[in-house]
C-alpha cells in the first residue's frame, strides 16, 4: 500500500517538465470554470476505512455563477463488518464577483440522504451556506478564506445519528505555476456545534496539468488534535477534465 502511495507523486512530478508554458487551471477556487472530476480518497477513522469515488461535474454560467453535483459511491471496513453502496447527493449553487485582486464566493449547497446503508451517509437532508474570499498576491500566488456550514433540515434517521450543526473553516494558500503544477496548504478547523466539540486538521495537495484541459493530483492530510477525532489521516487522488 505505501509504495502505491509513494507511486503516485512521483508520476506527479515526472509529468511536470511535459506540459510547460501551461498555466494550472482549476486551482483557484476563484477560476469559475465547467469541468468532471473523479475523486477516489482512502480515509482511515480508528479500526475502519472508508474507501470512496466521487463523481463531480461543475457547469459554469458565464463564469460568474456555477452548479454542480457530487456523488460518492463508498465502501466502509471496519470491525462491524463491510458495507458497499452509493452515498449522499449534494447539489451546489454558487455566484461570485471579482474586482481588482479580490474575489467574493457565496454558494448555497444541498444533501439529499441517497445513501443505500446507514454507514455509506448521515440520513439528513442538510443545507450548508458557503462563504469564501480569495485574495491574488500575483500572477501565481493566492490565498482563500473559506467558511461553510452544516445545518440540518430533517434528520430521518435520529436515533442513529444527531442532528447536524458543524462549522468548517479553511485557510488556503496556493501556488500555480506557469509551468502547469501547483501546491496548496489547506489548514482547517472543524465545529460541532451541536455536540460541543472541536477538531483541527491540516492538508495538502500537489498536482500537474497533463494537457491544457486535464489536470490531476495527490492530496493527503492528518489529524492535529482537538477534542473530536473525524479521522485519523486522509490520501485523496483527483483528475480533473476542464472544458477548454
Amino acid at each position: 500500500m505505501k509504495h502505491k502511495l509513494l507511486f503516485i507523486p512521483a508520476l506527479i512530478l515526472s509529468s511536470m517538465p511535459a506540459i510547460a508554458d501551461d498555466t494550472a487551471r482549476g486551482v483557484n477556487p476563484a477560476d469559475n470554470l465547467t469541468k468532471f472530476e473523479l475523486l477516489p480518497q482512502l480515509r482511515a477513522v480508528g479500526d475502519a476505512s472508508i474507501n470512496s469515488l466521487t463523481f463531480k461535474y461543475d457547469h459554469a454560467i458565464k463564469r460568474v455563477f456555477g452548479i454542480n453535483v457530487e456523488l460518492p459511491a463508498v465502501r466502509v471496513a471496519g470491525p462491524y463488518g463491510d458495507e458497499n453502496g452509493i452515498g449522499d447527493l449534494t447539489l451546489r449553487g454558487r455566484a461570485q464577483h471579482t474586482w481588482g485582486r479580490h474575489t467574493l464566493i457565496g454558494a448555497a449547497e444541498f444533501v439529499l440522504p441517497t445513501a443505500t446503508d446507514n454507514r455509506l451517509g448521515l440520513q439528513q437532508y442538510l443545507f450548508d451556506p458557503i462563504l469564501g474570499y480569495v485574495y491574488s498576491f500575483g500572477h501565481n500566488v493566492f490565498g482563500a478564506l473559506v467558511a461553510k456550514q452544516f445545518i440540518s433540515l430533517n434528520n430521518t434517521e435520529p436515533d442513529f445519528t444527531p442532528d447536524t450543526n458543524q462549522g468548517q473553516y479553511r485557510v488556503l494558500l496556493g501556488y500555480a505555476s506557469n509551468n502547469g503544477w501547483w501546491i496548496m496548504a489547506d489548514p482547517q478547523v472543524w465545529v460541532d456545534y451541536e455536540q460541543g466539540r472541536q477538531e483541527v486538521l491540516a492538508e495538502i495537495e500537489l498536482g500537474t496539468m497533463l494537457n491544457q484541459s486535464t489536470s490531476v493530483w495527490l492530496r493527503a492530510g492528518h489529524r492535529l488534535g482537538g477534542n473530536w477525532n473525524r479521522g485519523d489521516w486522509m490520501v485523496m487522488m483527483g483528475v480533473r477534465f476542464m472544458k477548454f
